[in-house]
């Protein structure tokens, strides 16, 4: 169940912290970026402002490989934003 509710959460916090993402983008960034948001952003609903907002105050200390997607991502997207 705790993979199931992780995996939903990964889904939810793609698509609302990272705006509109292609499927592949998606899929790196919650891979990436999941345990992060357990670890750090979880108190926040996946569906608010608030997620995003706690992954740039924590991205020094998110892991190497969430680090690397938000900033793939970046520069992929208009304006250089999430």
């Amino acid at each position: 169940m705790t993979i199931r509710i992780a995996a939903a959460v990964g889904l939810t916090l793609a698509a609302t912290a990272a705006g509109a993402m292609t499927p592949e983008q998606e899929a790196v960034f919650r891979q990436n970026c999941t345990n992060d948001y357990m670890r750090f952003c979880s108190m926040f609903d996946p569906n608010t402002p608030q997620v995003e907002q706690c992954f740039q105050q924590r991205m020094k200390d998110l892991s190497p490989r969430c680090q690397a997607a938000i900033a793939s991502y970046s520069k992929k997207s208009p304006g250089g934003r999430r």
